[in-house]
């Protein structure tokens, strides 16, 4: 691996990096896709949930995710919806501290102690 030091003219994006790669170090499980919760009726005329919404059953987690271009459909318990929540929380901070790093990365291939972020008009 090069030495950053010698390629940045800021010791501050450097120090941002390796916090950016600290706080990566930190995660332990990630997983993309959609967590549902549900409830539902179930359709006996004498249960109570035929007469109460407050009544209904559940609730029932579903998962949702791609996986190699295909889309899995799998229902969960709630102890594996709590981790995967949890896991999919991490996915999103992984993904916003890769974004990071990239742009604190372009300072330093570009020679500048920061990159100004322009806003895109659409």
């Amino acid at each position: 691996m090069p030495d950053m030091k010698s390629t940045s003219k800021s010791p501050d994006v450097n120090a941002r990096i390796v916090q950016i790669r600290d706080r990566i170090s930190q995660v332990e499980l990630i997983c993309s896709g959609t967590l549902l919760e549900r409830t539902k009726v179930c359709g006996k005329p004498n249960c109570r949930c035929a007469s109460d919404p407050s009544a209904e059953h559940g609730p029932y987690y579903e998962w949702r995710r791609r996986e190699r271009g295909r889309l899995h459909h799998r229902i969960v318990n709630a102890n594996e919806a709590g981790r995967i929540r949890r896991a999919q929380n991490d996915y999103q901070r992984l993904l916003g501290l890769l974004e990071t790093w990239e742009e604190e990365s372009l300072a330093i291939i570009l020679g500048r102690d920061r990159l100004t972020r322009r806003k895109h008009e659409t």
